[in-house]
């Protein structure tokens, strides 16, 4: 999406790490993205939202690193909104907020099948943008099936 050029000054303002009492090896944290809309969006190469100056702030939105006992990042992940009604992005957080800042205005629910079948077809043609593992990357003690925004199978 040529996200860096068009949002040059994205500030993830990250604050309130914790380590999770359960799993000493995982941290969460909040993050609130802020950005200037001051360079055209692009998809696969074609302009789908051009330069329009707005600021965009999005909603709070919580994340989670796990890390294994080496230090090396395993899984990360982050979920919707704390507060659907804060920031100007229409309660989209993270490159979707960025996105309908710019105009690109996505549905990004969990299960939506238009998403599932763009994020399917990124991987299949080995896009740029790759949102989940390859089936073959993924570790053995990971128990679900779902990827992507596919609804959750456990």
């Amino acid at each position: 999406f040529g996200l860096d050029e068009a949002f040059p000054d994205l500030d993830r303002q990250t604050f309130g790490f914790a380590v999770d009492p359960e799993n000493p090896f995982r941290v969460l944290f909040f993050e609130r993205w802020k950005a200037t809309h001051v360079g055209d969006v692009k998809i696969e190469g074609l302009t789908a939202g051009p330069a329009t100056g707005k600021k965009s702030v999005s909603p709070v939105m919580p994340f989670s690193i796990t890390f294994n006992p080496e230090g090396k990042i395993i899984y990360e992940c982050l979920t919707t909104a704390v507060d659907r009604f804060e920031g100007n992005t229409m309660g989209k957080v993270a490159v979707f907020g960025l996105l309908e800042t710019a105009g690109v205005s996505l549905d990004n629910n969990v299960g939506n099948p238009v998403l599932v079948f763009q994020q399917k077809l990124n991987r299949f043609f080995n896009g740029t943008g790759q949102i989940y593992s390859k089936a073959e990357d993924v570790p053995s003690w990971w128990k679900s099936k779902a990827v992507g925004a596919e609804k959750n199978d456990m």
